[in-house]
């Protein structure tokens, strides 16, 4: 844009200096070397302007392609994102009842036989089914567990902020 505006002020002084020229060279007779210089700057003056201009207009119209470009591959990026976030928490939903499923599951067996298999889960997923189970199930589970991974499994649970808790 400051290019632009110098470009334009210096048009408006080499354009009546042109005309000028012109006008004495159509009217008159150019006499001395100086004024055929003065004109030839002049000429030349305006010639570079008007490359300059158009340099300028070649790289406004290469930004704004590449302006669009980008504006577009953000667009395409953020409805991947927003794909994404929607797949994201399908798999939660998912796991979540599979879950859920899988805690009624070991609400109705044996506490002795649901202690076995918890003892082989992954920390996370036996919390979560402990979660999913009534509290005196819970309890019973607990109790035929190993104290020591009982323990862990209590230390775990109590650092599940309470909005997770879900224990009926």
């Amino acid at each position: 844009m400051k290019y632009r505006v110098v470009l334009i002020i210096l048009s408006m002084l080499f354009v009546p200096l042109t005309l000028f020229a012109w006008e004495m060279a159509d009217g008159q007779e150019i006499t001395s070397v100086e004024e055929r210089r003065i004109l030839v700057s002049i000429e030349q003056g305006y010639d570079k302007l008007a490359e300059r201009e158009a340099e300028l207009d070649s790289r406004e119209m290469q930004l704004k392609t590449l302006q669009d470009e980008v504006d577009k591959k953000l667009a395409a990026m953020q409805g991947l994102r927003k794909e994404l976030v929607k797949l994201l928490n399908l798999k939660q939903e998912e796991e979540g009842r599979r879950v859920g499923e899988l805690s009624g599951i070991y609400e109705k067996m044996e506490p002795t036989k649901a202690a076995r298999l918890i003892r082989d889960l992954d920390k996370q997923l036996a919390i979560e089914l402990l979660l999913g189970v009534k509290k005196k199930v819970a309890g019973e589970i607990l109790n035929n567990l190993d104290p020591e991974f009982a323990i862990s499994l209590t230390k775990a649970f109590a650092e599940i902020p309470v909005k997770e808790k879900s224990g009926n």
